[in-house]
């Protein structure tokens, strides 16, 4: 996945400190139909890397903007109904066309897991589990540092705002 560099000035980052996102889930949407499925039902292009947040603009004497590397694997995204309504807000980790895992808040999980299996059809080439027994989601505050995560760890900053923190994805090997 390629990544994009952002030049520019994105506020106080958060002190240093770690959280391990106990009320997120993990729901898993794997096979060759997974993209086209999954972009029937979001708001964020699956195709091309997402856009990244604006920077803010410096004000007298503040220092020099921070440069701010994104990756493509994480983006935020809304769920639709088919009247256009949000079922529900995730990031979504791409990490191949046919694999996907959405992040999302415990309270909407299985109402989004009900509405994802409402849309598969039949022959769709899909399958949707929720992962949440077998992977975990922890965010990492007061570091820019994405590149090198440890092998079984997918790392990426927020996509919403660099002050949210780094995203931590901990697959366990074998699961991906």
């Amino acid at each position: 996945m390629s990544g994009q560099q952002v030049i520019g000035n994105f506020g106080r980052l958060w002190g240093r400190g770690y959280e391990i996102l106990t009320s997120q889930r993990i729901l898993s949407v794997t096979g060759p139909g997974a993209t086209p499925f999954l972009q029937n039902l979001v708001t964020s292009p699956l195709e091309k890397d997402p856009a990244t947040p604006r920077p803010e603009k410096l004000k007298e004497g503040e220092n020099t903007p921070t440069k701010v590397s994104f990756s493509g694997q994480l983006r935020a995204t809304c769920f639709l109904d088919n009247k256009g309504r949000i079922v529900s807000d995730a990031l979504l980790w791409k990490m191949s066309p046919e694999e996907y895992y959405i992040d999302v808040d415990s309270s909407t999980a299985d109402g989004l897991l009900a509405h994802m299996k409402h849309y598969k059809l039949r022959r769709s080439k899909v399958d949707i589990v929720d992962q949440s027994d077998h992977l975990l989601s922890a965010n990492i505050y007061g570091t820019l540092h994405v590149p090198g995560a440890p092998p079984g760890y997918h790392a990426s900053l927020d996509p919403r705002h660099p002050s949210l923190g780094m995203r931590i994805l901990h697959i366990p090997s074998g699961d991906g």
